[in-house]
């Protein structure tokens, strides 16, 4: 249980909370990478490094899925369909709720174990690998300013 339990908690070591990039005069472009705290209290771990330095593990920027005309249409169509639904229906609403949220949970738990949609960063100096959440962050242009920034494997 204790495993666990460690095993969930260091789950967020080395988390990348953001990335600035700030422009030297001297230096030429760095990255400050800000991690989140292990724990609620302690301090969140901060390093600036050379904007050459850190290297992805996939690109961040995944392109959208390009949906014809028709199937945009057709996509609308599902849509209003399922809106009037769940306006009509008013007495089943809390089961959705609670099954969307329950859904959500177990989504997380999953994440949580599986370690599955995060991107890992190195930084070169530093022996352990940094997360960064794909599906959680926001991302100048999507992510393809990073993707310009940042060496990728």
């Amino acid at each position: 249980m204790g495993a666990f339990g460690l095993f969930t908690l260091f789950g967020v070591y080395r988390l990348v909370r953001t990335i600035t990039a700030i422009p030297t005069p001297s230096d030429g472009l760095r990255l400050k990478i800000d991690c989140t705290a292990i724990l609620p209290g302690l301090r969140p771990r901060s390093v600036i490094v050379p904007y050459n330095h850190p290297i992805l593990s996939s690109t961040f920027h995944t392109p959208p899925i390009k949906l014809s005309l028709a199937e945009q249409v057709e996509l609308y169509k599902q849509q209003e369909v399922q809106r009037e639904i769940e306006r009509s229906r008013i007495l089943t609403l809390p089961f959705r709720q609670a099954s969307y949220w329950t859904y959500r949970g177990f989504r997380a738990a999953k994440k949580t174990w599986s370690k599955e949609g995060f991107i890992y960063m190195r930084v070169m100096g530093y022996n352990l690998a940094w997360k960064i959440d794909r599906e959680a962050a926001w991302a100048l242009e999507d992510g393809k300013a990073i993707d310009r920034l940042v060496r990728h494997v």
